[in-house]
């Protein structure tokens, strides 16, 4: 998982402590963009641009392939903010001190650094993220705290229309009962109490900010950015920011008396302490600046009712921590002081911005949960979020907390990341589909696609989970999900025997969860209730699929935590193979099949010129090819011929290098920035429309006929194998037939 940045950053390897070869890469910047090797000697890079990412990759042998990275939180210090970004190789060791790079970025009067860890909670307690607010986030811990006479006496003092509005729902659920809608999500606005002080929000915080001009040298280091940039970058750098004492003006007078105050935080501290928390791995966040409704800024309580200014995205490390850029621009600067300044210095007065961040499930544009402001921020300012664990979408509840969807035959997936990509157990599972695993008990794929027929292994022991559903859309297609409703059987022991028994319920239009089922005749066999679905390949056309499951209750309604999904890549595109049985000797001519050379005289290694073809989705542009080569028999064995099977080696893609050669072998590089072009002999540029090539080739012994012999049979092959795998079988392999000649001497 990359790291994603804004801004400008200066970007420096602090330390090296690993045998294989390392590098960083940053990407999609304005400035700096490339692969830079991993050594403490490479120049400092200056990287801009509104929203970059950089990677740390290593080289185990096989390629460079990227690194698990955590980040350090930032700190200030001599006019910069400076944070580490470290980085666990390959190799067997956990220490992530392979590759450190540093990032720093001049401390100005406009950027505002926050920095934080995500995580989620449970249990019986309230928001225990919030340490001078007492937050309510969901209707669910809104209905809990107002058992409470002391809490609803608070809640009611700040709130009394929120609690009239539950108090209405209330009456009329008794009148028809309803289940309260699962995932409260975004739409729920949090309800946020002081603990320690009686007005609502505090006001708008103005500093008095002093800067002064500063500029990097970017010649003695890193020459590409200082030719992008002219040599220099300027900028204004912070020397102080001063708080600007103003009187509150509040409307808001609370009613509640102070010892019933000091009982209610008292009860929410205690809850506090009865909280299950966990980090939320890569979990994507989205963040807002808040400008406060005309109520707010009177000293009404927050009510979500402000406008609201996108800043951005990024998204968390393996750890749940982050660091993000909020850039206040010239419109959120007042005049600029013209008085009691120094030389070379100049003052504003500066509002601080209020901040709020929302957690963004994948393939979901709707928050899965909104955080509610933090007031007035710093210029460096941790913030952490703590997100209900029914809204996390990355710790689904279906299976004791374990994610749902746990593996494609024998290929285990981890749980999903924001962008879709299963990464772990030693298997990469691309937001795209395409899946490279060396985990135990899976078939070496190397970036393959799937075909065949594909078991979907997953989890729904969530005893309210008593049917669930399938769907799919393609990536990159609708948004809308069709529903899939392959059938397939089980093994069901009735008592007497054991028989197969059809899942998919038509009656349900809806697979019944064997994990839960029970049944009077007999039991389904627990080493295969994990089958979820088998997916017949062959049913779709060639693209990446994302597959959705959804479980249902016993009357097929949705059940709160039970959506995941997965993204799978589906290839069943045909090999055009082929060897052309006009085959040339030089000296001789050209003969069709079955043909007898006659060795010209005194040549006993003459070339032998091949016509073939060997390609994968002739009339598309993407291919799995994983290796195809031309081979020779002689007699009843095999036979060395020159030149052999080279690497595929991509220095313009699609089209490969130059090299002589008589086959090509898949270069396998980054798990999940996978090569979809590797398509067969097509890849030539020597080949022609119909992706023929030729090969000129010898005995590699020296000579097709040993002294003794006068004559001998031959056989030209060609074989392929293609980057496909059912996630329970190799790659599949396939000849494409012989083509026999004789030789013989003079």
């Amino acid at each position: 998982m990359s790291i994603r940045l804004q801004g400008m950053w200066l970007v420096k390897v602090r330390s090296k402590n690993a045998d294989d070869p390392q590098q960083f890469r940053i990407s999609g910047a304005i400035t700096g963009n490339g692969t830079y090797n991993g050594v403490t000697s490479t120049p400092e890079v200056f990287v801009n641009g509104d929203s970059w990412s950089v990677t740390i990759l290593n080289n185990p042998g096989s390629g460079f392939v990227p690194s698990e990275m955590q980040i350090r939180f930032p700190v200030s210090a001599g006019g910069f903010y400076s944070f580490d970004i470290e980085s666990n190789d390959s190799g067997g060791d956990e220490d992530f001190n392979d590759l450190i790079i540093t990032c720093r970025t001049p401390i100005t009067p406009d950027d505002y650094i926050i920095y934080g860890n995500v995580g989620y909670y449970s249990g019986h307690c309230f928001n225990p993220c919030y340490q001078r607010y007492f937050v309510i986030d969901s209707v669910l811990t809104l209905q809990e705290a107002l058992k409470n006479p002391a809490l609803h006496a608070l809640i009611k003092d700040y709130y009394p229309s929120r609690v009239s509005e539950l108090q209405q729902r209330a009456n009329a659920v008794s009148l028809n009962p309803q289940p309260l809608p699962p995932g409260q999500g975004p739409e729920f606005t949090p309800l946020v109490i002081p603990l320690s002080d009686t007005q609502p929000i505090p006001p708008k915080q103005r500093h008095l900010v002093r800067s002064t001009a500063g500029s990097l040298n970017l010649a003695a280091g890193d020459k590409k950015a200082a030719k992008e940039s002219q040599d220099s970058f300027s900028f204004r750098q912070l020397t102080a920011a001063e708080p600007v004492q103003e009187e509150s003006v509040s409307l808001f007078r609370s009613a509640i008396k102070d010892n019933v105050r000091q009982e209610a935080i008292s009860v929410a501290s205690r809850f506090k302490l009865l909280c299950e928390t966990g980090p939320l791995p890569n979990a994507v966040l989205r963040v807002q600046e808040y400008d406060r409704s005309a109520a707010e800024l009177s000293g009404a309580p927050y009510s979500g009712l402000g406008d609201r200014e996108l800043q951005g995205t990024t998204i968390c490390d393996r750890n749940g921590n982050y660091i993000f850029r909020v850039r206040m621009t010239g419109e959120k600067v007042s005049d600029e002081i013209l008085t009691d300044t120094a030389a070379g210095e100049s003052a504003t007065f500066q509002t601080a911005p209020d901040v709020m961040l929302q957690l963004m499930c994948p393939g979901v544009a709707v928050p899965a949960y909104e955080s509610a402001p933090h007031w007035n921020i710093g210029h460096l300012h941790r913030i952490n979020i703590c997100v209900p664990k029914t809204q996390s979408c990355l710790i689904p509840l279906a299976c004791d907390g374990i994610h749902i969807i746990q593996g494609i035959g024998n290929v285990a997936l981890a749980e999903p990341s924001p962008s879709g990509a299963r990464i772990g157990g030693g298997n990469y599972l691309g937001s795209d589909g395409l899946i490279t695993a060396f985990g135990s008990g899976a078939p070496a794929a190397r970036c393959a696609a799937w075909y065949g027929t594909l078991q979907l292994r997953g989890c729904l022991k969530n005893p309210a989970v008593k049917f669930y559903r399938l769907s799919y859309r393609a990536i990159g297609g609708s948004l809308s999900f069709i529903p899939f409703n392959q059938p397939f059987t089980l093994p069901f022991d009735n008592g007497v025997t054991l028989v197969e028994r059809q899942v998919f319920s038509s009656s349900a239009d809806a697979y019944i969860n064997v994990e839960t089922a029970t049944t009077p005749t007999g039991v389904w066999l627990h080493a295969y209730r994990n089958i979820k679905a088998r997916i017949n390949t062959a049913a779709f056309t060639n693209g990446s699929y994302l597959f959705r499951i959804e479980g249902l209750d016993a009357s097929l309604n949705p059940v709160a935590g039970t959506v995941e999904t997965v993204p799978l890549y589906f290839d069943n595109a045909a090999v055009q193979a082929r060897i052309d049985p006009e085959i040339t000797m030089a000296g001789v001519g050209t003969l069709g099949e079955c043909a007898l050379f006659t060795l010209p005289a005194n040549q006993e290694n003459p070339t032998l010129t091949v016509r073939y073809r060997a390609v994968h989705n002739l009339t598309g542009s993407i291919g799995f090819m994983n290796s195809y080569g031309l081979s020779m028999l002689k007699g009843s064995g095999g036979f060395g011929i020159t030149p052999g099977a080279a690497p595929a080696i991509f220095p313009a893609p699609p089209f490969l290098d130059g090299t002589a050669n008589t086959g090509r072998n898949y270069v396998h590089g980054d798990h999940l920035s996978c090569i979809r072009y590797f398509r067969g002999t097509i890849n030539e540029s020597a080949a022609d429309s119909e992706g023929y090539v030729t090969a000129t080739i010898t005995a590699a012994s020296g000579a097709w006929l040993e002294p003794q012999q006068t004559f001998c049979a031959f056989g030209v092959a060609l074989s392929y194998q293609l980057r496909l795998t059912n996630g329970e079988g190799m790659y599949p392999s396939t000849s494409a037939g012989l083509v026999l000649i004789g030789i013989q001497r003079p």
